[in-house]
Formats: structure tokens, sequence, C-alpha cells
């Protein structure tokens, strides 16, 4: 019984630590230049050079 729950554990924990980059990778895949912005059909701000993409 006590090896089923560790072995849980452990694999919850793998996929924990496999899946955290690609969320944080998803958060942080806004466009960083004027084309990819145009290409998003995003609006880009010349002030603070950065993209605003309505999802």
């Amino acid at each position: 019984m006590i090896s089923k729950v560790l072995s849980g554990a452990v694999l919850a924990g793998l996929l924990l630590s496999v899946s955290a980059p690609i969320v944080a990778y998803a958060e942080d895949a806004a466009p960083k230049t004027k084309a990819d912005c145009k290409k998003a059909k995003g609006t880009w701000d010349k002030a603070t050079k950065t993209c605003t993409v309505k999802k």
C-alpha cells in the first residue's frame, strides 16, 4: 500500500516538473517585435515597445 502511495507521489512530482516550464513558456509567448505583433493582429505600443493581443 505504501509503495502505491509513494509511486503516485513520485509520478505527480514528475508530471508537475515537466508541465511547469511549458505553462511558463505559453504565458511568455507574446509577440516581441512590431512585425510579430502585426502577424498576431495585436496593437503595438511604441512607448513601451510591447504588443497587446486581445484573446
